[in-house]
């Protein structure tokens, strides 16, 4: 018995004559009762009465016929399965974020996981650098998306570039400092910076970029992986906030950059894909790669 069979078994119960049901599977009649005949002899049952009126079901073959249309839709569903998992339309993805592309890209790539693949249970892992490559060494997750200079060790990990994304200082309306022709380090240390977690080589980048001497005269009041958090608290009050442009809180909530700060680089997170090494990505982990490689070519 094989499937192919099965769906013989199926044609002629349905088509009720060997002429049409072999027709309906492309098969010659003779090569057609040749495979019922065979079937018979397998299970050791006789499955059709043949007469004038065509070929009807026995109560042996009305009861296997059953199963056999569930065992053929079965099959056909199990290779629609494998054909969507290779293009990625089905089954789970676990992936991470960290705080900036969290905010800026997760929304919008969740969406596009929603139109293009609706079949695709998506789970997303917020955290900080550390802890989303504790959770992909577990294989808790297939990969994240954070800045590279946040990693120490990068041997277990390969990586692909997805986006970058600008950043600046931000301020509420009417902060003293909106309308400062040049704003100094001086002034950022005196009403203080809000910002997310930095590995010690980021904060260089950093201190450097708003004009400090070393990560440690960085002003950092609020250390906070919540950017709306921030964003608040700026529009709140005179705290200042080192917040990614495109950020919609940042709109929201009335903020407006420094633009008297003259950094001496530009303050970017370089967004990357990170998986363990040696691994292939799964075919929906690749779609929202995709995904956000086409958001980032349309910003």
């Amino acid at each position: 018995m094989n499937l192919r069979q099965l769906s013989h078994l199926i044609a002629l119960a349905d088509e009720g004559r060997f002429v049409a049901a072999a027709e309906r599977v492309h098969l010659s009649q003779a090569a057609f009762s040749r495979s019922i005949q065979a079937l018979e002899e397998d299970w050791g049952l006789r499955l059709f009465e043949r007469g004038p009126q065509g070929a009807v079901l026995t109560p042996a073959g009305r009861t296997l016929v059953e199963r056999a249309r569930r065992l053929v839709f079965d099959a056909d569903c199990l290779e629609r399965d494998a054909a969507l998992l290779r293009g990625g339309l089905l089954g789970e993805l676990a992936f991470g974020a960290g705080p900036v592309p969290a905010a800026i890209l997760v929304s919008p790539l969740l969406a596009g996981l929603r139109r293009e693949a609706p079949g695709v249970v998506a789970r997303v892992r917020y955290g900080n650098v550390d802890s989303l490559l504790s959770l992909l060494t577990d294989e808790a997750i297939e990969f994240f998306i954070g800045d590279p200079r946040m990693l120490g060790d990068t041997r277990r990990v390969e990586m692909r570039p997805v986006m970058r994304i600008g950043g600046g200082v931000f301020a509420r309306a009417g902060h003293p400092l909106l309308d400062a022709p040049r704003v100094t380090a001086a002034d950022l240390s005196h009403f203080g910076v809000g910002m997310v977690s930095m590995s010690p080589q980021l904060q260089m980048f950093v201190a450097q970029g708003l004009g400090f001497a070393s990560p440690a005269e960085l002003p950092v009041v609020v250390e906070c992986d919540d950017l709306v958090t921030l964003a608040r608290l700026a529009a709140d009050g005179d705290l200042l906030a080192a917040l990614p442009r495109g950020l919609p809180a940042i709109d929201s909530l009335g903020l407006q950059p420094i633009k008297g700060l003259k950094t001496m680089g530009e303050l970017y997170v370089d967004a990357h894909a990170v998986w363990l090494r040696g691994r292939t990505l799964a075919p929906a982990a690749e779609m929202a790669l995709r995904l956000v490689r086409e958001m980032a070519e349309r910003s």
